[in-house]
């Protein structure tokens, strides 16, 4: 029980930090980010150096939307695994359905049975 209580607690802290680590890491991208246009309405980037600067800005704006979802909690991997999670328990949920269903017919047929030998016994007596 209390290795248990102990391991939850472990696991919980190791999720919040990691979850703590993404947030701040997130909003550390976006000032990132805001900080460039701020940077860019004030000076003029050379011409020289003008490719270079505009293809690394490029793929941080397109880090924008994992960003977003970090910021505001959803994780897109943890998303994605949830729904293969739901996927699966969805039919394994099926698969019990089905088997449910079988034995359901079973003791049916059982019952009908019984009942077909008690009345032979009955109609003996």
């Amino acid at each position: 029980m209390l290795k248990t209580r102990n391991k939850r607690k472990s696991n919980m802290s190791t999720k919040s930090s990691r979850e703590l680590r993404y947030y701040v890491g997130a909003i550390g991208i976006f000032a990132l980010v805001i900080g460039l246009l701020l940077f860019l309405s004030f000076y003029q980037i050379p011409s020289e150096n003008k490719d270079v600067f505009i293809s690394i800005t490029g793929m941080i704006v397109g880090s924008l939307s994992v960003v977003i979802y970090t910021i505001i909690g959803k994780n897109p991997d943890e998303v994605n695994s949830l729904k293969s999670k739901v996927e699966s328990l969805q039919s394994l949920a099926d698969q019990m359905e089905e088997r449910n269903d079988q034995l359901e017919a079973m003791i049916i047929e059982i019952q009908g049975r019984i009942i077909n030998k008690l009345t032979t016994i009955g109609d003996k007596e």
